[in-house]
């Protein structure tokens, strides 16, 4: 069998496509050398044949009459990484199946959130700011704090992420809300959370997590009209995407409210944060977008493309393929 490796940059593709990995995939068939558009026609004996490709973050964008020409064969693509949206359509739309290892970037995210949901219900960021400033204030803050006994928690979004945060917030004597009107009452249940409005989640939760898909219509949704509804003391922690908080007005916020928490891995620019008014709210804690895949992480998510590929040659059920209408629904 003949494997296509598609990448545009090497140190992105390397990251989840170790040595180690290569080598392991090399047991299924012959490698190619890493394709891009630039170099389709050197590598157009090798693909006209390939029957699989690999890839990761830097996937090329191929169109339907490049996939038509080059991969006629191409059966299934397995993207070692989480979002498809940019590239998927066209092999989709060319009968080429496509597969994400959006599970394994979801598990980083979640043990990522966790910690901070446990972290933030402790009164934990805030006592550790001003520890050495205003001990009294840090040590008040702390014991004044909910704590992980009887918290409130408030997730919005239960897809592959706030599924798995949830799934972990069993092991806490904590109370789940949740957000996402495409879950049926019977998941909800299932995972422990009670379904609840955007509304009532801002204000009856301690602690707010976001994990909403990547979607347009979603920008600024997290806004004043919301924030006004925060306790005291409660924390809003974002590792979904920055155009979803309207910042000017959460920093007004935050400004207006000492004791509310927000911590963010993700921003609108996350290049050059200095320019971004939450950089200069003392009670915004920022992350660079460590959440996702970090370290020897990513090659989880290698890992997770090579055990579904085996249950597709072996006629098993696939658990992560993305399909047209999915990809109406993921991020």
């Amino acid at each position: 069998m003949k494997i296509a490796l598609f990448g545009t940059k090497r140190s992105l593709f390397s990251k989840a496509y170790t040595p180690e990995v290569l080598k392991k995939l090399g047991e299924y068939g012959e490698l190619s050398e890493m394709i891009d558009r630039n170099n389709l026609d050197e590598n157009a004996a090798f693909l006209a044949d390939c029957e699989v490709a690999f890839s990761t973050w830097g996937m090329p964008r191929f169109t339907k009459e490049e996939i038509a020409k080059y991969m006629p064969e191409l059966k299934a693509v397995f993207y070692s990484a989480g979002t498809v949206q940019y590239f998927a359509r066209p092999f989709l739309e060319s009968g080429v199946r496509v597969f994400s290892a959006f599970a394994a970037n979801a598990v980083p995210v979640a043990e990522y959130t966790f910690a901070q949901i446990t972290l933030a219900a402790k009164g934990y960021f805030q006592a550790e700011k001003y520890y050495r400033a205003l001990l009294p204030y840090s040590f008040r803050f702390a014991q004044l704090s909910v704590g992980n006994f009887g918290c409130k928690v408030g997730l919005v979004g239960l897809g592959a992420i706030g599924k798995m945060v949830a799934e972990r917030l069993k092991a806490l004597d904590v109370e789940v809300y949740a957000c996402d009107p495409f879950v049926p009452e019977e998941t909800a249940k299932e995972l422990g959370v009670k379904l609840v409005d955007m509304e009532t989640l801002f204000r009856e939760c301690d602690v707010i997590s976001n994990h909403l898909a990547n979607k347009p219509e979603l920008e600024n949704i997290f806004n004043r009209k919301l924030f006004r509804l925060m306790k005291k003391r409660s924390a809003f922690i974002n590792t979904g995407r920055g155009a979803q908080v309207a910042e000017y007005q959460l920093a007004l916020s935050l400004l207006l409210h000492p004791s509310r928490t927000f911590v963010a891995d993700v921003l609108k620019h996350e290049s050059f944060p200095y320019i971004n008014p939450l950089f200069w709210c003392p009670n915004a804690i920022l992350t660079p977008h460590i959440a996702g895949s970090m370290g020897k992480e990513p090659q989880r998510m290698a890992y997770y493309m090579m055990e579904e590929m085996d249950r597709m040659l072996a006629d098993e059920p696939v658990k992560y393929e993305v399909t047209l209408e999915s990809l109406e629904r993921m991020a």
